[in-house]
């Protein structure tokens, strides 16, 4: 008997902690209210709704409606994460209106894709966004981190970096795995200075494997689909194991400029010894000539 209470417990708790992870989720990007006119979109599918991502203008035909406009939207890109998500690059076919407020609209939403996606809408600004993000303080390795959950893990590695943009920007992460030489990629939101890669206890871009090294280069785009995909140099990693579990937040304290900011910072400083050196040879050149002058 007691070992029945036991079993029942067991299984009761176990219930439980799964019943922490639901079944679906949508996610859409960007999250502000004001997009520029040529702003692209970004959606995540979670667990069973990464299905939904794979179907978008197949059997889900998606679109953008502002009064009686109805604009289409084109698929750029499809990744598809390590550990239950999915996420599609999206783009208008033509450009959006300035001070016009867009819906977007899925069609074909399941049951629980109904509850789990928030309408959204935007409203488009005068400016057109052109300019590439650029790293002002270029990604660094800072930590590992593990906490035990009832359904798994969550596990990241924590690295620190600082990036320039005008509009809110992604960080894309190419991860490879020197152990069977295969790759996946994604595209992250940052939190401050601090960029993390791997996953929750319920779903991730990345997951990671025991006794494996591990790479990862990062890039940005921003949410007018400007891109600095030339990756940064490759950092080595291995998996969060049990021993990095700590309570103790990790702080980034960035300072260093990028290598864009130095190339910049030197491009000024040598049109500036340029200019100087001008100046110093025109007035030679006036000293020399009111010298000959005199001696004539």
């Amino acid at each position: 008997m007691k070992k029945l209470i036991l079993l029942l417990i067991i299984l009761t708790f176990n219930f439980s902690a799964k019943a922490e992870c639901s079944f679906s989720g949508i996610n859409v990007w960007p999250t502000q209210q004001n997009i520029a006119p040529n702003s692209i979109i970004i959606i995540e599918g979670y667990a069973e709704s990464q299905e939904l991502i794979l179907q978008l203008n197949k059997k889900n035909k998606i679109y953008l409606t502002g009064n009686s406009e109805r604009v289409a939207i084109k698929v750029v890109r499809i990744l598809k994460g390590q550990f239950g998500l999915t996420q599609a690059i999206l783009q208008p076919e033509r450009e959006l209106q300035t001070g016009k407020t867009y819906e977007l609209i899925i069609e074909g939403l399941g049951e629980f894709e109904k509850k789990d996606y928030t309408v959204t809408k935007w409203t488009v600004s005068l400016k057109k966004d052109f300019e590439k993000p650029v790293w002002d303080c270029l990604p660094t390795y800072n930590n590992r981190s593990f906490t035990a959950f009832g359904c798994g893990p969550e596990m990241h590695v924590n690295f620190c970096g600082i990036l320039k943009d005008n509009s809110p920007t992604l960080i894309y992460a190419k991860v490879f795995n020197r152990k069977n030489k295969t790759h996946s990629d994604y595209f992250l939101t940052g939190e401050g200075q601090n960029i993390s890669i791997g996953h929750g206890m319920c779903s991730g871009a990345f997951a990671f494997d025991e006794d494996t090294e591990y790479e990862v280069q990062f890039g940005l785009m921003d949410a007018s689909g400007n891109e600095n995909m030339e990756l940064t140099k490759p950092v080595t990693f291995t998996r969060p194991t049990e021993r990095d579990d700590s309570e103790s937040k990790s702080t980034c304290n960035c300072k260093t400029n990028s290598t864009a900011s130095i190339a910049k910072d030197s491009k000024s400083k040598l049109l500036m010894y340029f200019a100087f050196g001008g100046i110093l040879m025109a007035v030679g050149t006036i000293i020399y000539l009111k010298r000959k002058k005199v001696v004539s």
